[in-house]
């Protein structure tokens, strides 16, 4: 549950090109050597023959996790690891900067069962962002969220999107956003459907559309941003039609000046049918045919995070999160899709970094989901709650 675009360390391109800046130069071919692209950043190197500049980077991390057991059959610790490399390629053209980024990221979990992940891939031309990006909507999960793997409440997904980013000076920017519904597409409820209530919603007949208003200056960042979202309800000889859902949200980040890295950050964000964009997709709309009867469920998260960096080579976080969220439904019928719940996290990390690239990291938080109103939560207990543990060793490049 975790960021503008993906910051990068390191680039193992460098390594090479140093190696070769060693050799003997060819008189013969010159141009076959890289050469820095200052201009674009640490790691970048110009392709021979070409104005385009690459960097080329990457993960490895291995996590092992303990955590509370609900049955003797759930696991109580486990191993994941994950690599990760990313390709940056950057051109300066006559109408503004040409980027195209790529980060695929393997994920190595039990029983060495493999699979490969499309982290990131879009371009950005000028104010132009479209490809698979991360969403618009907040800046909390995108900028921030120094987590280890504590989930917190709150958007935090990337999708197929197209998007124009103007900049007014001063730090002033606003974003409008064409996103992928699909992601956000939730099933429907229909309370007296037989012999299954429960069925996906239409298909999607407009993109979701996101926007944001952002300032950031040299103390932090403050920003505003909402998303609308369609709802279609299933065809003959259900009830049919669409509804509406949005979701809206504001956020800041101070830097303060006590130490270094030294800030607060928080994101709050309010639903009504569109449960996505509070980080704890639900069913979201609810009907009755034979009365048409309809409901959206709603809710409302607040998260937020406090760090520092105690010394040059060890950062600590704290991170809380809180969820309140009621489900859609009709009359007084209970949901039995999912009930109203309230749910909070707590917890931090401390990361210690051993040399340049290499760190180890720790962390520990307590989770708790209580449905609301007496409602059982699950068929055996009415609430989840227990510590998870991780640690982490990281290398990057």
């Amino acid at each position: 549950m975790k960021a503008a675009v993906v910051g990068i360390a390191g680039a193992i391109l460098g390594a090479g090109a140093a190696h070769a800046q060693d050799l003997p130069v060819s008189k013969e071919a010159p141009e076959s050597y890289l050469q820095a692209c200052v201009e674009m950043g640490v790691g970048f190197w110009q392709l021979p023959g070409s104005d385009t500049c690459v960097k080329i980077s990457g993960e490895v991390r291995a996590d092992y996790v303990v955590t509370r057991q609900r049955t003797r059959e759930d696991d109580f610790t486990g191993f994941v690891t994950r690599g990760q490399i990313g390709f940056d390629a950057r051109t300066n053209t006559d109408y503004g900067l040409l980027r195209s980024f790529f980060l695929i990221d393997a994920y190595v979990g039990p029983a060495a069962r493999t699979e490969f992940v499309v982290d990131k891939a879009f371009l950005q031309f000028g104010g132009l962002t479209a490809g698979y990006a991360h969403s618009f909507f907040g800046i909390y999960d995108l900028d921030y969220g120094n987590d280890l793997l504590q989930p917190y409440f709150g958007y935090a997904a990337t999708t197929n999107l197209i998007a124009y980013t103007q900049e007014f000076g001063g730090g002033f920017s606003a974003t409008l956003s064409l996103e992928d519904a699909r992601g956000t597409r939730s099933d429907v409820l229909n309370f007296f459907g037989f012999p299954e209530p429960r069925r996906p919603a239409g298909g999607t007949a407009m993109p979701d559309i996101v926007g944001n208003l952002r300032l950031d200056r040299d103390w932090g960042t403050l920003a505003v941003f909402g998303a609308a979202h369609q709802i279609r309800y299933p065809g003959p000889p259900q009830i049919g039609g669409s509804d509406y859902g949005y979701a809206v949200g504001g956020a800041f980040a101070l830097n303060l000046p006590i130490r270094s890295g030294a800030h607060i950050a928080v994101e709050g964000t309010y639903a009504d049918g569109a449960s996505s964009y509070l980080g704890w997709q639900q069913v979201d709309a609810a009907y009755e045919n034979f009365s048409r009867r309809k409901d959206l469920g709603r809710g409302w998260t607040v998260t937020g995070e406090m760090g520092v960096n105690v010394t040059p080579a060890l950062t600590v976080n704290l991170l809380g999160s809180y969820l309140d969220y009621s489900a859609a439904t009709t009359r007084d019928y209970v949901n039995p899709a999912a009930p109203d719940v309230r749910g909070w996290v707590a917890g931090g990390n401390a990361v210690y970094t051993v040399t340049r690239g290499l760190s180890f990291g720790i962390e520990g938080f307590y989770s708790s989901y209580r449905a609301k109103g007496g409602q059982d939560f699950f068929p055996y207990e009415e609430d989840i709650r227990g510590w998870t543990g991780v640690l982490r060793v990281r290398r990057t490049f």
